[in-house]
């Protein structure tokens, strides 16, 4: 018994040294960005997320309790917060930080008019993480990241003109066309198009489309669609059409299901379209 407290008294003298060198190296954590996901992105806004590696050099655990950020839209503070999250890094090891951003887009354009009319957003996000170290007791570590933010802007569908292929008293066979511009540098796609076509308040089309069209990024594609009118549904049009020129009102409206070729986007969801004007033929 004599001989083992000797040797238990030294057992801890050996430890507290060695705890003592290693409180006497401490280091902070560093904190690095790694990548950003698109988790999710539409016509109405986007929810990001900002994954940050944390790296603890060590020879001791330490922990992270909080987070803030501030986001950051065209050089200007736009977005911020705190976020309580406990955090445990072992010695000398990593661990990863996740920081989700949403964004309304009509915040977003109410916020910076002048985005109205562009196709991406440049962003930057400042975080600080803060971590409780023996040693050096609270202490914050920022870090931040920059890039470009698509912004997805709907497609235009409008009425481009008819072609007249067989005209007489008793009614027509008309092509009625109708342009789909993507504004968008990336490819869409849209399917289950269904649409509704009046001519002086007269129902001209009403009908659904199966196929599905693909418009590729910053292009338009026009649809052909042959009807077959009688002089009821055609009115007053007929006879102008006959007399060799015609100017009508017009009303295209519908709805159809899209999918675009961008991280994040849900696909299937449903745009709707109500375009009016009027066309002039000679």
């Amino acid at each position: 018994m004599k001989k083992i407290l000797p040797l238990f008294v030294l057992f801890l003298f050996l430890s507290s040294c060695a705890l003592l060198r290693d409180y006497a190296d401490v280091q902070r954590p560093s904190v690095n960005f790694s990548k950003m996901s698109i988790q999710n992105i539409s016509f109405d806004g986007v929810t990001l997320l900002f994954d940050f590696d944390v790296n603890n050099p060590n020879r001791f655990g330490v922990s992270a309790d909080q987070y803030s950020y501030e986001f950051f839209i065209n050089d200007n503070s736009f977005l911020s917060g705190t976020q309580q999250e406990n955090i445990r890094i072992s010695r000398e090891s990593s661990s990863v930080v996740q920081v989700p951003v949403s964004l309304n887009f009509s915040d977003v354009f109410s916020t910076f008019t002048s985005l109205v009319r562009r196709d991406s957003l440049s962003y930057k996000i400042a975080t600080e993480v803060q971590f409780d170290i023996p040693g050096l007791g609270r202490q914050r570590v920022p870090v931040s990241t920059a890039g470009e933010l698509p912004i997805p802007r709907m497609p235009r569908i409008e009425f481009s003109g008819l072609n007249v292929r067989n005209l007489s008293l008793s009614g027509a066979e008309i092509d009625l066309g109708f342009r789909v511009s993507n504004p968008n540098s990336f490819g869409i796609s849209l399917s289950n198009a269904a649409y509704v076509f009046r001519v002086n308040g007269r129902e001209w089309l009403d009908t659904r489309l199966g196929d599905r069209i693909r418009i590729g990024g910053s292009q338009s594609d026009t649809i052909t669609i042959p009807v077959r009118l009688n002089a009821s549904q055609m009115g007053s049009v007929l006879l102008d059409l006959i007399g060799g020129s015609t100017q009508f009102d017009y009303n295209l409206s519908g709805s159809a299901n899209i999918s675009a070729e961008l991280e994040g986007f849900q696909d299937g969801g449903t745009i709707p379209f109500d375009v009016s004007g009027r066309h002039t033929t000679n």
